[in-house]
């Protein structure tokens, strides 16, 4: 039996030039990949730091040569928070804008990966989140954490952490250089 995890293999040779002994030390690498990564979600909350996250995750899906998911979990105000009159209309606005949001999003992943594809759900982010890694077999899950102050922490507005405690596969978590 073969196993999935093969080794480099390292060679030493030694060369005698002069009075100078020298050692030279070749690598060969295996001929599989030892991680195989198809199919990647990118978690976007449509701020402006979801830009970067984009384009971070898109590097890594086209270095593996696999598809790009780019994923926004709108979560709509309550009901009751909202005057019953206009709470569908603006709702619905709202819903209709963050589309156009997360498309272009999408476009800027299309242009470094060719299989990208925006996927917009309702609810719960972590939940949807990882609802969506179990249904397309995700193999990775990149998302930002850009709350890092006392108060993001304290009003549970970061979902990075949840994410990765509910997620099927490895979760990769982006903080953006100049926040």
């Amino acid at each position: 039996m073969v196993s999935p995890v093969e080794m480099a293999q390292i060679s030493i040779t030694e060369k005698t030039s002069g009075d100078v002994k020298m050692k030279t030390i070749d690598v060969e690498t295996p001929t599989k990949k030892l991680l195989s990564i198809q199919r990647v979600i990118v978690a976007v909350d449509l701020t402006k730091h979801s830009e970067a996250t984009v384009q971070y995750a898109a590097k890594i899906a086209q270095s593996f040569d696999a598809s790009l998911y780019v994923a926004h979990v709108f979560s709509p105000a309550s009901m009751y928070e909202m005057g019953a009159v206009d709470a569908y209309n603006l709702i619905d606005q709202e819903r209709q804008d963050l589309r156009v949001r997360l498309d272009e999003l999408t476009r800027q992943g299309h242009k470094i990966v060719p299989a990208c594809e925006p996927v917009f759900l309702e609810g719960e982010a972590a939940e949807q989140i990882t609802a969506l890694a179990r249904d397309v077999d995700a193999d990775l899950i990149v998302t930002a954490s850009h709350h890092p102050k006392f108060l993001g922490r304290l009003f549970n507005l970061d979902k990075a952490p949840k994410i990765m405690h509910q997620a099927p596969c490895p979760v990769l978590v982006y903080h953006e250089k100049n926040i």
